[in-house]
């Protein structure tokens, strides 16, 4: 019984710290948590950013490592949070970065361990970036600069959800998006610097055939620039009819690096037109950005 009793009494001893430990590490004094930035003006250039800290402290004012934490933005994908240390240290902090390409006030809302950290918000101000108002989706280029061996004044940019704009590579590629150039915006060259370079569209999914100029392989574009080879004839005339090859694109070789390649198509039924063509109806989805 004496060694029954005291083999208890070591359970308990053992057993005691550990409850005392979880009850701590479980119990957040918000009180004495913090939740700031190192600055609340930012130039939305997409360069300039705030450091955003989260500290966490428990009911007897240590720090609390090891918690998860996330950070949102009341802009949503207008503004990029970059984690930096999204689950607390050993110092009980967590820490983001935050920019944007886009002028107003981000309104942040910090998560710690599945609980909203209460009473509390910050406000970042983004400003000194684009002044132009230019809703999502729209085509944009530089004013003609009259001078025939120019070519940066023909190029035509679609202005993404990330404040980035992206290129048109050719007349083919745009025109699976858009009948005509009625809708193209020209907006001053100093405005257009304000926006960087995202890359390059691609080929609306289902909308054509294409090959490139070296390979005798015909794909199928898909959302994202991915090309799903066609194994056979009968695939593509079930597709587009026995004139299908009037609705092959030769790719040049030069943008290669814009696609990217799935898996190839055996069958003329294994795939639906219609289906890969409502995966992307704008150019934002085709980039994975979402609906505008």
């Amino acid at each position: 019984m004496k060694s029954f009793l005291l083999t208890l009494a070591g359970v308990f001893a053992l057993a005691l710290p550990i409850a005392h430990a979880q009850s701590a590490g479980q119990t957040i004094n918000w009180d004495a948590s913090t939740f700031g930035a190192n600055k609340y003006s930012v130039k939305a250039d997409g360069i300039d950013s705030a450091t955003v800290s989260v500290t966490i402290k428990n009911m007897y004012y240590g720090n609390m490592p090891d918690l998860p934490v996330t950070l949102t933005s009341s802009r949503g994908d207008m503004d990029e949070i970059v984690p930096l240390t999204p689950t607390t240290n050993s110092s009980g902090r967590a820490s983001f970065l935050i920019r944007s390409l886009r002028n107003g006030t981000s309104t942040l809302t910090a998560v710690v361990n599945g609980q909203t950290f209460p009473n509390k918000t910050i406000s970042i101000g983004f400003q000194a970036g684009l002044s132009l108002q230019l809703p999502v989706g729209s085509l944009i280029k530089i004013p003609d600069d009259n001078n025939v061996q120019t070519l940066s004044d023909t190029a035509v940019y679609y202005y993404a959800s990330n404040g980035k704009r992206y290129v048109f590579p050719n007349e083919k590629t745009y025109f699976t998006w858009y009948g005509d150039f009625n809708n193209v915006q020209v907006i001053p060259i100093d405005q257009m610097a304000l926006v960087p370079i995202g890359g390059n569209v691609t080929y609306r999914p289902a909308s054509k055939l294409v090959k490139f100029q070296t390979d005798p392989k015909v794909y199928l574009p898909t959302k994202g620039g991915i090309l799903r080879w066609a194994q056979t004839e009968d695939i593509v005339q079930n597709w587009f009819g026995p004139n299908w090859n009037k609705q092959v694109d030769d790719i040049s070789e030069a943008f290669y690096v814009n696609y990217k390649f799935g898996d190839p198509i055996a069958g003329p039924y294994d795939v639906s037109l219609q289906v890969i063509r409502d995966t992307a109806s704008t150019v934002n989805e085709n980039l994975g950005l979402g609906r505008p």
